[in-house]
């Protein structure tokens, strides 16, 4: 059956079509959705992202006008060039510069340090409020780069980011004169502020990175992630961007990504909010996009396993009944489904198969009548033909004076017409056949005396199979017709009878030896002259039965009594064999009386 024709997937494609622009909308509404939440989400923290950056700024912004101011307006620092290096009143000042630098650390709320560094007498000049030694020994570090970049006059960004180690800060240095170097140190932790981000849960949080992606502040975010978002740094121009991490484990996470670079420094604040804890008050959205395919992938189900239960399903059982119709099953009968409507269906089928059985059998019968009488008026036909032959032969003694042959000939003829009184029958032995015909030779024999002789080659135990009377006979007759003509050495006729499996000596048995039926192999040869070529053609294609009259009538009325009473399961060959002469075989189902139905009588002896 072709599917793409059938019921069943016109249902599936018709649901389909139905369901899918449903689908489509709720996806695109929960798309919608999730977008509008990410805008919303976006929006607000990219306003407190954009808050926390501009404070940084304005701190750092305030720094850089002390630190240029220091030169101007502060005294001590001023003194400083002026006082002998170690001297009583250089040290006093240097602590008046101290006292200012950790007051100012206080008002300076990013500020870390202030130093003030003596280029001539390598002293360095630091207030702190961390650790003191670490950020002596980072000051101390960066300066000769630092001053680099002053003296050369080389257009760099206001803060200089410095590395510690696992601390890192910015810097910024300022020229007081030739000698005095001033400048303000800030801890890269102290501008990050994750805590003010919402949504960023247990997987969230800010980082501050530089600008090939290196981390610089601490924070929540694993390396993986870091690095996940140094990937997307050229992005940072759009309001937000949705990246995605794969874990070991393979599963794909999301989040929601927004940064925004610094103008003070080279640096970028970056933010990563997870999307499944962003979308946390969105759980039915989140969680219908993923169920989508598997809804409909059940509602499709579903619905085809309920319309196989009913409608399928006795679909499949009426054709089903229909198909074994066709193949000859008119017993067939079909219980009625649940439906109403599929119930009169059934119950029409029941009814047309009830009556197409009997109608069936009513014709077979017919048909058996008409072959039966078929069957006797070609069995009649045999009679006259033989009658009339017999006559010619015992005019022909006769006229030779031959009486002794004549009256040898009266004997056979007299058994002979003794066993036209079977003929009448529809089946005899095949002994009374064999010895039927073994009358007609020696009668043959009388006429050409020395110049024909037979045989009959018969399996023991073949003798009690039913066949039609007459129907080797005419196969013997037309041997001496036909295979008589000029001959100079004897003519001879050999009768078998052999049982077989198949239905032709060319056809190879296709069945066990306990699966096929048992045949009767029957043969007239002999060693006359053989069928001419044409002629032989012509028997083997079956052409004598075309036209009745003439001289093949008695191969045409053997044919049509087979063909009536078995059908194909009798079977007709012509052949000249290799050794010269012709050759009749036929092929019939081995039936004995009992199987062929009790229609053998025996007649009444009227001698």
């Amino acid at each position: 059956m072709n599917f793409i024709r059938s019921l069943r997937f016109k249902f599936m494609i018709g649901l389909t079509l139905i369901m899918l622009p449903l689908f489509l909308l709720l996806y695109y509404n929960n798309v919608y959705a999730i977008r509008v939440v990410r805008d919303k989400v976006s929006l607000t923290n990219m306003n407190h992202l954009a808050k926390s950056v501009e404070q940084n700024e304005r701190v750092l912004q305030e720094t850089n006008r002390y630190l240029y101011s220091l030169g101007e307006r502060d005294p001590d620092i001023i003194s400083l060039f002026f006082l002998k290096y170690g001297s009583g009143d250089y040290i006093i000042a240097k602590q008046r510069i101290m006292n200012k630098f950790m007051t100012d650390i206080g008002f300076y709320n990013l500020i870390d340090s202030f130093f003030l560094y003596d280029a001539v007498n390598d002293d360095l000049l630091l207030a702190t409020s961390g650790s003191y030694d670490v950020k002596m020994s980072l000051v101390r570090e960066s300066m000769p780069v630092q001053m680099t970049q002053l003296d050369d006059e080389i257009q760099q960004p206001e803060w200089s980011i410095v590395r510690g180690g696992a601390w890192n800060a910015l810097v910024k240095t300022v020229r007081i004169n030739q000698q005095f170097y001033a400048g303000a140190l800030v801890d890269m932790n102290a501008l990050n502020h994750p805590e003010q981000f919402t949504e960023s849960g247990e997987r969230g949080g800010a980082v501050i990175v530089d600008s090939n992606g290196g981390a610089l502040s601490g924070s929540s975010l694993d390396p993986a992630q870091i690095k996940l978002a140094a990937a997307h740094l050229s992005g940072l121009e759009n309001p937000y961007q949705v990246i995605s991490e794969v874990t070991s484990r393979g599963d794909a996470r999301q989040y929601l990504m927004l940064g925004m670079p610094s103008a003070m420094s080279k640096m970028n604040y970056i933010v990563l909010l997870p999307e499944e804890d962003m979308l946390r008050n969105l759980p039915f959205f989140q969680q219908i996009i993923r169920l989508l395919p598997i809804g409909a992938a059940v509602i499709l189900i579903t619905a085809l396993v309920f319309l196989r239960q009913l409608l399928f399903r006795p679909m499949n059982t009426l054709i089903r009944g229909m198909r074994r119709v066709s193949r000859g099953e008119l017993d067939v009968r079909l219980e009625p489904p649940a439906s109403s409507e599929l119930e009169f269906v059934t119950r029409s089928f029941n009814q047309m198969t009830s009556e197409i059985q009997h109608l069936k059998i009513d014709v077979y019968e017919e048909q058996l009548r008409t072959r039966e009488a078929e069957f006797k008026q070609l069995q009649m036909q045999i009679n006259p033909h033989f009658y009339l032959n017999s006559l010619n032969i015992i005019h022909s003694l006769a006229s030779l004076q031959k009486h002794e042959l004549v009256q040898q000939m009266a004997g056979h003829l007299a058994d002979y017409f003794r066993f036209s009184l079977r003929a009448g029958k529809r089946v005899i032995r095949l002994d009374e056949e064999l010895e039927h015909i073994r009358h007609y030779l020696e009668i043959q024999k009388l006429r050409f005396p020395n110049k024909l002789n037979f045989s009959l080659d018969v399996d023991e135990g073949l003798g009690q199979y039913m066949l039609p009377p007459l129907t080797l006979q005419p196969f013997v007759e037309n041997a001496i017709i036909h295979g008589f003509k000029r001959r100079t050495e004897p003519f001879v006729i050999r009768i078998t009878a052999k049982e077989t499996k198949t239905l032709s000596d060319g056809e190879s048995e296709r069945m066990g030896e306990g699966d096929c039926a048992t045949n009767l192999r029957l043969s007239v040869e002999d060693n006359g002259v053989g069928f001419e070529q044409e002629m032989l053609t012509r028997l083997q294609q079956g052409l004598y039965a075309e036209d009745p009259s003439g001289q093949h009538i008695g191969i045409w009325n053997v044919a049509h009594r087979l063909l009536v009473k078995y059908s194909d399961t009798a079977r007709l060959e012509f052949r000249n064999p290799d050794a010269g002469g012709a050759a009749v075989i036929l092929y019939l189902p081995a039936q004995t009386e009992a199987e062929e139905g009790g229609t053998y009588a025996e007649p009444v002896n009227r001698g």
